[in-house]
Formats: structure tokens, sequence, C-alpha cells
């Protein structure tokens, strides 16, 4: 189990500042929605919680120790990062690509061991990809690919799981599914902060919200309390409209 924080942390694209002085703590068992329009800074601030973008002011610490300064490979077997999109020329395979995520357990030019394969051959079977293991990614559709990358960041197994946009090119089924992967790795004391577009996975499946506004401001805390119609409204810059079906709530655009 690990803590991520965030100390008078702020984000800049240019001239522009997407996020201001956030104080955040990110504890074991939580998921965090990560909720702004497109370019509010999303990407920009799962990265710099990975330690792959530099701060314009303030710290990320994971333990109580600056991010870095923890050695990279010790930090990838803390944080994993599922990316927006992944480019490669290589002809690699669904096997091959979940076994990435067994790169920071590896001894130089070691292979893989029985663990990494048992590891990734799970991750593989958990997003309904078992029987296409050996295919390539080329051959595989949109859909399909997404869920060979989630699986090489389940097989990184780690305490810290870090989500950009983890329902992209996924059929309904397996958005529910796959967001299930993580909130059973929640249960089991990991932290999840995913960064979402649909407001209603937001309200299925996270503990907490981050909802940035765009010009720099935020807003934070529990989900129930912070994903409101007017803080939507804020964010998105419409009206929200809620609906009740007895069990769970739901927010829609009016």
């Amino acid at each position: 189990m690990a803590v991520l924080a965030t100390h008078q942390l702020s984000i800049a694209v240019g001239a522009r500042r997407l996020l201001t002085a956030l104080d955040a703590t990110f504890a074991p068992g939580q998921i965090w929605a990560v909720l702004g329009a497109n370019g509010s800074g999303k990407t920009s601030l799962l990265h710099t919680l990975a330690g792959l973008r530099a701060a314009a002011d303030g710290t990320v610490t994971l333990d109580g120790r600056e991010l870095g300064a923890w050695p990279a490979r010790q930090r990838a077997r803390h944080i994993a990062l599922l990316l927006q999109g992944y480019e490669t020329e290589f002809p690699a395979t669904a096997m091959e690509l979940a076994l990435s995520g067994r790169h920071p357990y590896r001894q130089s030019f070691a292979g893989n061991d029985v663990q990494d394969l048992a590891l990734a051959r799970a991750a593989l079977a958990a997003v309904g990809l078992a029987e296409m293991q050996m295919r390539t990614l080329a051959t595989l559709s949109g859909g399909e690919r997404r869920r060979a990358e989630i699986a090489a960041v389940l097989a990184q197994d780690t305490p810290v799981y870090l989500l950009d946009e983890p329902a992209n090119h996924l059929d309904l089924p397996y958005q529910l599914a796959v967001l299930g992967l993580y909130a059973a790795r929640a249960r089991g004391g990991a932290l999840v902060i995913m960064a979402l577009h649909d407001v209603n996975l937001a309200l299925r499946f996270a503990t907490h919200a981050l909802l940035l506004c765009g010009d720099g401001t935020h807003r934070l805390g529990a989900t129930e309390s912070t994903i409101t119609p007017a803080a939507l409204q804020q964010v998105y810059g419409c009206a929200f409209h809620e609906v009740r079906d007895g069990r769970r709530r739901y927010l829609v655009p009016e």
C-alpha cells in the first residue's frame, strides 16, 4: 500500500495555468475520478503524479518522499500509468505487451520468469483476451488493443494505478468490467486515480473526485458531495439534471 500526496501543486502549459495549489492526499483503498473538459489538465496531472512531467510549483510525494528522489525502477514498482494512447511500430503480441508491465521487476537482460508469465496470463484472462494472447497488436480491434494495454498495467501489479481514460474504445460491458477490476484492486488496498469523461462511471465507481475547472481552480472531496449538478456546470459549462432509480443517481446534461 502507498500514499500519494500533493503539496501546493501547480501545473502549467506555457503561460496557461491548468492547476493551482492542489493539496491532496490520495490514500490506499480510494478510487479518485478526475473530471474536466478537454484541455483542463487531466492528462498533465496524471503525468505529473507519475513523475513524467515537472510541476510548475509544489511537490508530489510517495510515502512521504518526493517523487523525484525515487529511483525510476523503484517508482515503477509502486506506480503504474495507463496512457491515453500507445504508439508502437514493433510487431508485438498481446502477451508481449502484457509482459511489458513486468519490466520494473526484471534484472538487466533477464528473461521472463514463472511469476511474470503467470501474472501476464492472468491479466489477459481478466480482460477477456486469454484466447488472443499470441495475436499481434496489428490484428486486434481498437477495443481489444486497449484491453491488452490495460492487461499490461494490471500485470505491473503496483499499489498505485494512474489511469488516463481507461474506458476509451471499450464497449459498455467491458467499460464496467475493466473499472470493476480496478475497484477490486482498490478493495485490496490499492490506490486508483483515473481521468474520465463519463460522469456516471465516476459516480458508479469512484469514492472521491477531483474536478478541474479549466482556469486553474479545482474542487475535491467525496464523490457524493463533490460531483453535483452545480459543480459540473462550472466544469463543463452546461446544465445537468439529476435522476435517481432507487439505487443510484445519474447526472445527465440538459
